[in-house]
């Protein structure tokens, strides 16, 4: 459901973002068609930013990503963006190699209000719940220093969810 609502949001994107060029301008001056639609993935380009971890949440919220940094604060690039469960960063999905217990800092940018909070774990997700909580996180929070309760450096896994 998450990758449908992911695909349908970049659909609205690029169909409001040609419904912001006249056709004329597109065809008479192509060079300015392509800065407008870099300027339009710009947006969802997170990880090309240096911001904090607030002003991640506040310029990019709602992007239907989670996005861990392997520094405090959301300093620097996210080293891993994703927008669906991810039980092993040691291997697979959009988390892998070095980001397993790499986590410095994470923003949550989901977009709805349901099933849009992350739970993460250290050490990797078992849905028979043998897996160690370490926390969640509601969509439009972020967590700036994951240094409390050998938190740091630990995470290996994340599901969507709702926090309790």
């Amino acid at each position: 459901m998450r990758k449908y609502k992911l695909a349908l949001a970049a659909a609205a994107a690029v169909a409001s973002a040609g419904a912001l060029v006249p056709a004329t301008t597109a065809a008479a001056d192509p060079a300015a068609a392509t800065a407008r639609a870099t300027a339009g993935t710009e947006v969802r380009d997170v990880s090309a930013q240096d911001l904090k971890c607030a002003a991640t949440v506040d310029r990019y919220g709602n992007t239907g990503t989670v996005n861990m940094y392997n520094a405090r604060n959301c300093g620097g690039s996210a080293m891993c963006k994703d927008y669906d469960n991810d039980s092993n960063y040691g291997s697979g999905g959009a988390c892998k190699g070095g980001d397993n217990n790499a986590t410095s800092s994470v923003a949550n940018l989901g977009w709805s209000a349901r099933n849009d909070d992350v739970i993460f774990y250290k050490g990797y997700y078992k849905s028979s719940g043998e897996s160690t909580r370490i926390g969640c996180l509601r969509r439009g929070d972020y967590w700036s220093d994951l240094d409390w309760g050998a938190a740091n450096n630990s995470v290996s896994s994340h599901r969507w969810s709702d926090c309790p």
